[in-house]
């Protein structure tokens, strides 16, 4: 049987019910019809064979209900045995109320999630059902991405006898996806797994290893294989192993017949679109994350939930924070890294600088302190951007590897003439230090400096960022270290002395009433987001009426019926983009809505630019995901500037 639930979105979402209990099949349906923001299609079958037959003659199906106590199966090998078949499925378990234990055990071996009946109303399925889809889909993505760049990842907890490999994976050690190795396998010594036990030997002592080697495959064939394992020790004092595996017998073949130039380049084009597609993909759903977490941070909870959301938003900004981090060193080794030759206030930076990172400094109860004689030139020629990523990370750095003591900044004049200045920038701290043996290596890309007791948070970039802003300036960024004493790094830029500029009195923005009556246009295809940005909106400002258009040509229409005050412009949009629609604003409908501010919202990092922007006829961006002051800041600027007009 066959029933369909038209919800509030086009995309239709094909559902297979596996329950052969006909009444609570019934119940689970009208369920799925009180959904509010899933459109689904659905198909119930009451045995595993029906389903199997389904599935082996459906092209896609989002999502799988399945029951573990069917006719012709029970338990927990009813999953064994569907997913045997469809690996890539998309399961939800549904267990009784005594077999809870059977739901654990079968997300642990692959289903997305589980629900208990008579535990769960329709919101729960409904939430249920829309975050195992949208998390299937985002692995679908990046497994086929994964196989594109041929690499395979795997984690390893020998204490609970568990080892999950992805899909790549097998394929590089040349095993069968559905057949899922153990740690008992793991532990035979046989080729190639004997590998993975190396590596968990030697990241026990090391914490982090990598190798490249051959490994031999049971068809007898080799590849040649980069690894990388790293060992995380659990407060109950238990290694957990997580490692990356990629093929790269190509790239060593290449080397060997000097074709290395045209692997590289191929490599260059596959990282360029993985780095380009987890920014968006990521970020999508980090909005959501970020935004409904501070909307219900202002809701009435007791002290436990606050604790708890606020864990999500330390959580969330460390993932962005990774996710920058990635991004900024993929446009570095794209060679598409432009640099600024504009004047700019060398004092007025650095006390900027101090003011951002003293907070965390006084965080860790350390003594932190800007050192910048009068005789240095105030005003300079040079990229003030990068100047400042470039110490904000070497700052950075120095407060993360300090746990008591100081941390400053000197700024001093190595030469100068009547044009130019040669300045010398050293961050000094009381920190950890590092060993000898490693200062040749920090400033490599991924390189993180952890110890024995402690592992640091990180990506293990900043570093070779800030040597490669700096190289890139004709500088060179340097360290000295000794363990246990801190450390000095050190780099030296030429600038161009600029003229004082005249002093002028600058006019900060006026802040919006709150009971300011304007309408806005949010032009968003997430269905979250949208209801992210609307409430967030709405709190703010009580008399604001926010529209929601789900692509360009849905504003379009819109905007032809009636004018709005300001639009909300996502960039990324089915049937017409964010910028193909501001271009028909702007130059091809009616003044009073050519007129109207266009803020763009985007999830595209490398967006940010105010010349591509005001080039596509935008005049601002707010990125994803949005700070909700930063949000407010730029509505209230647009409109405050309109009103000026």
């Amino acid at each position: 049987m066959i029933t369909e639930n038209k919800g509030k979105i086009d995309k239709v979402h094909p559902i297979l019910l596996v329950e052969d209990d006909k009444a609570y099949a019934r119940l689970v349906q009208a369920y799925l019809s009180d959904a509010d923001m899933l459109s689904c299609s659905i198909t119930h079958v009451d045995n595993l064979q029906s389903a199997r037959e389904h599935l082996a003659g459906q092209q896609h199906c989002a999502a799988v209900l399945l029951d573990l106590s069917l006719p012709d199966s029970y338990g927990f090998e009813t999953l064994e045995r569907l997913l045997l078949e469809f690996p890539k499925l998309n399961v939800i378990v549904m267990t009784g109320q005594s077999d809870k234990r059977l739901g654990v055990e079968a997300v642990k071996a692959g289903a997305q999630d589980f629900l208990v009946k008579g535990d769960f109303d329709a919101p729960q399925l409904d939430k249920s059902l829309r975050y195992s889809i949208e998390r299937s889909s985002i692995i679908n993505r990046l497994e086929e991405t994964q196989r594109l760049a041929r690499i395979g990842h795997w984690e390893c907890s020998p204490s609970e006898h568990y080892f999950f490999g992805s899909e790549e994976l097998y394929r590089i050690i040349g095993r069968p996806y559905h057949h899922t190795l153990s740690c008992e396998e793991l532990t035979s010594g046989e080729p190639p797994l004997s590998l993975f036990m190396e590596l968990q030997q030697e990241s026990m002592s090391l914490g982090r290893v990598q190798k490249d080697t051959w490994i031999k495959l049971p068809d007898g064939k080799s590849r040649f294989i980069s690894a990388l394992c790293t060992a995380n020790k659990l407060s109950n004092g238990e290694y957990t192993f997580y490692g990356i595996v990629q093929d790269i017998t190509e790239r060593k073949q290449t080397q060997e017949l000097k074709k290395e130039r045209n692997l590289a380049e191929h490599a260059a084009k596959v990282r360029e679109q993985f780095i380009a597609s987890i920014s968006h993909e990521m970020r999508t759903p980090m909005n959501a994350i970020l935004g409904m977490s501070n909307l219900l941070g202002h809701t009435a909870l007791d002290e436990e939930q606050q604790e708890y959301v606020g864990a999500i938003q330390q959580s969330s900004d460390l993932l962005l924070g990774i996710i920058n981090d990635i991004l900024q060193m993929s446009t570095i080794q794209n060679d598409k890294l432009k640099f600024d030759h504009k004047p700019f206030n060398l004092r007025e930076l650095l006390c900027n600088l101090i003011n951002v990172m003293k907070y965390k400094a006084r965080e860790k109860g350390l003594s932190f302190e800007l050192r910048l004689p009068d005789n240095i030139p105030e005003m300079l020629m040079g990229d003030a951007l990068r100047l400042n990523q470039i110490l904000y990370n070497l700052v950075g750095n120095a407060i993360k590897f300090t746990h008591k003591g100081f941390v400053r900044l000197d700024v001093s004049e190595a030469e100068s003439d009547a044009q130019r200045v040669h300045l010398r920038f050293e961050v000094t701290d009381s920190g950890i230090g590092i060993e000898q043996g490693s200062l040749n290596t920090i400033f490599e890309t991924f390189a993180r400096l952890n110890t024995r007791e402690h592992i640091f948070e990180g990506t293990g970039l900043g570093l070779s960022i800030a040597k490669n802003l700096v190289e890139r300036q004709g500088g060179e960024l340097r360290v000295e270290s000794e363990v246990g004493k801190g450390s000095v790094f050190f780099f030296d830029l030429w600038f161009e002395k600029a003229a004082a500029a005249p002093a002028t009195k600058r006019e900060e923005p006026g802040e919006l009433p709150e009971d300011m009556s304007f309408s806005l246009l949010l032009v968003e295809d997430h269905k979250m987001n949208q209801i992210v940005a609307k409430r967030t909106l709405e709190k703010k400002w009580r008399n604001i009426e926010v529209l929601v258009a789900g692509n360009g040509q849905e504003a379009l229409d819109l905007l032809s019926e009636r004018p709005v005050d300001l639009i909300l412009m996502d960039i990324q949009m089915p049937v017409l983009d964010g910028f193909a629609a501001t271009h028909i604003i702007k130059r091809e409908m009616p003044p009073e809505v050519a007129n109207t501010p266009v803020l763009a919202m985007t999830a595209h990092a490398h967006i940010g630019e105010k010349d591509k922007l005001r080039m596509n006829g935008m005049d601002g961006f707010v990125l994803k995901p949005f700070e909700p002051q930063q949000l407010f800041k730029s509505v209230s600027e647009q409109l405050l500037k309109k009103k000026q007009i």
